[in-house]
């Protein structure tokens, strides 16, 4: 297939990321990968308020228990000293496991329910991204980066899932330290004053370092989107790396990308992790002064502080933990503004969806058409052509002269720029994709296996066709004998990470997946190149059987194959040209 320029691709991969926003920023972009769960998210924040409630209330009586033990008391007191209740220690304790049970029992759906947001936004986020990604046209897809569904679907969703879980998080403690704090005033109002006032204090305190972090947000991001498209190349050309002994070289250029990334999360990680920590002590330290100056000013306002400082211990946690909750998810927010842009550039760049349902294959008319990767820079000029039902065709030329782009055309995986390709008298932009892929069939020069079994390969998750339909393919490919010779013959593994099949195998059997439906038409990118002469032989007995019955259109070199056609058309620079049939050049000349 003819590649896009490289110049678009090398944009795609250094576009920029929106800058990292702030705490309603974050907010939002929770939100919107939560979707239509907030109720979820309402019932959690709901359950922790009364979890909330139920802790304070259980932490209160531990340390008025506590307080009656120390003073050798048989009665235990609840609330203020003023306006408290006195029970005794039994009661108390009894109240208190009755309180454990409560707090147990609700613990499993709160936990339940903050486990679901997470995990349901993941595999809504995959969904989403997968349908967008390849049901947006191929044009676009191919202007993109390499890897970018596995970075989309991989490494994005997880740390989208990782937000949602920060910010459920987050909400549940917000809700537990309002309670908390409820208690803690309840408890000492003007040193809990105090307390919230210290908080506030150490907030203002922090916010340059907070600041700092947010800026530094999108360097580790950048990073990763660079090596995770060097990945996918060193991948995609591992045999050339092996067959120049260039491993070490490509292997260095990753390692200083990866030391790069590194560099920039750790120091990131480094800022996230000392701000609780920061801010707890900060905190602790300014409540202690407070408490000296209040028992220095106001002694009788002392006589609530044994519980309040069991009541701050906690609230600290869950500070700490929001504090923690917020970073991580201030970190994660670049990745699910870069999945938002990528899913509306996808779904932005959808092929045409045509409403005509065509039921036959009446012949293909070019008129005029123009095709161009780049403005200015056509790979198709004013083709007019015209294919009959039934014919063979043949097409040549040079490396890079437009074959490719000519049957990406006819099989609608690209969009003319200028001109009309008509199917009888009804545009084929009109047709349904559906229709089309029942109407037309295509053999590429690359062959690719699924894993998974040889009936899974011919039927490419095509519904509708049982064991027998998948056999008579095999046949009419003349692969059938060689699968019959397999272990376990039409349910034996392939694909990769399974059991490998010769190159002659594997062309057979793309030609076997093209005829399972029985098409109209059939498109093949170069089916004899690089087969053994019997392979070659078999796939020209295939061809033979068919011409007649099927249309059939070749990019061929071999003379063997073009003496089949019908008609032999040249494309160079371009242009589009038939040949006299008994002129049979090869495509390289």
């Amino acid at each position: 297939m003819t590649s896009t320029p490289q110049a678009t691709q090398i944009n795609a991969q250094q576009s920029p990321l929106p800058p990292s926003q702030g705490g309603i920023s974050i907010l939002r972009n929770g939100l919107i990968v939560i979707g239509p769960d907030r109720p979820r998210l309402v019932l959690s924040i709901g359950l922790a308020l009364v979890v909330g409630f139920l802790e304070t209330v259980l932490l209160y009586m531990v340390a008025a228990i506590a307080i009656a033990m120390s003073g050798n008391h048989p009665l235990v007191r609840l609330g203020p000293e003023r306006f408290g209740l006195q029970v005794p220690l039994e009661m108390a304790c009894a109240i208190g496991l009755v309180l454990v049970v409560l707090l147990l029992a609700l613990s499993v759906p709160l936990a339940r329910l903050m486990a679901s947001l997470s995990t349901r936004a993941m595999v809504r986020l995959r969904s989403r991204m997968l349908d967008a990604y390849l049901h947006s046209s191929l044009t676009y897809r191919e202007s993109q980066r390499e890897g970018l569904l596995q970075q989309l679907v991989g490494e994005y969703a997880l740390r989208a899932e990782n937000s949602v879980q920060q910010l459920s998080l987050a909400a549940v403690g917000i809700a537990m330290f309002a309670m908390v704090l409820a208690g803690a005033i309840a408890s000492a109002p003007l040193a809990a004053t105090g307390m919230v006032a210290a908080l506030a204090l150490c907030g203002v305190l922090f916010a340059p370092i907070s600041k700092h972090i947010r800026q530094n947000a999108n360097s580790p991001i950048l990073t990763n989107r660079e090596i995770v498209g060097r990945v996918a190349q060193a991948s995609r050309m591992g045999q050339e790396i092996s067959a120049y002994d260039v491993a070490s070289p490509v292997t260095h250029q990753l390692e200083a990308d990866i030391r790069r990334a590194a560099t920039a999360m750790g120091k990131m990680r480094f800022e996230a992790r000392l701000m609780p920590n920061l801010f707890q002590y900060g905190a602790i330290g300014l409540i202690f002064l407070f408490v000296a100056i209040l028992a220095k000013i106001s002694p009788g306002e002392m006589g609530g502080l044994a519980p309040l400082a069991l009541l701050l211990v906690r609230a600290l946690t869950y500070v700490r933990q929001l504090q923690r909750a917020f970073h991580t998810a201030r970190e994660m927010a670049p990745y699910i503004t870069a999945i938002e842009s990528e899913l509306k550039a996808l779904e932005m760049h959808l092929p045409p969806q045509g409403t005509f349902e065509g039921k036959e294959f009446l012949g293909l008319r070019f008129d005029h058409v123009s095709y161009a990767y780049k403005p200015g820079e056509p790979a198709l000029r004013d083709i007019s052509c015209t294919i009959e039902r039934g014919d063979m065709i043949g097409i040549v030329g040079p490396s890079g002269s437009g074959k490719s782009t000519l049957t990406g055309l006819m099989l609608r995986l690209r969009s003319p720029n200028g001109g009309q390709i008509c199917i009888g008298g009804t545009d084929l932009a009109e047709f349904t994709a559906q229709s089309w892929a029942r109407l037309s069939g295509y053999v590429p020069q690359d062959n690719r296996l699924l894993y998974g079994t040889v009936a899974d390969n011919i039927r490419l998750f095509r519904e509708g066709f049982d064991d027998a339909c998948v056999i008579r393919a095999a046949q009419a490919a003349h692969v059938h004998d060689e699968i019959m010779a397999l272990p376990q013959r039409y349910e034996t593994l392939i694909g990769p990470g399974a059991r490998g099949l010769s190159g002659g195998q594997a062309q057979r059997l793309s030609i076997a997946r093209a005829l399972l439906a029985s098409p109209q038409l059939i498109i093949m990118d170069e089916p004899t190149s690089a087969l053994d002469a019997r392979s070659e032989m078999l796939v020209g007995q295939t061809l033979a059987e068919l011409k007649g019955e099927t249309t059939i259109v070749l990019v061929a070199h071999r003379p063997a194959t073009l003496a089949l056609c019908d008609r032999i058309f040249e494309v160079r620079n371009g242009l589009l040209q038939e040949l006299p049939k008994p002129v049979v050049r090869d495509a390289s000349t």
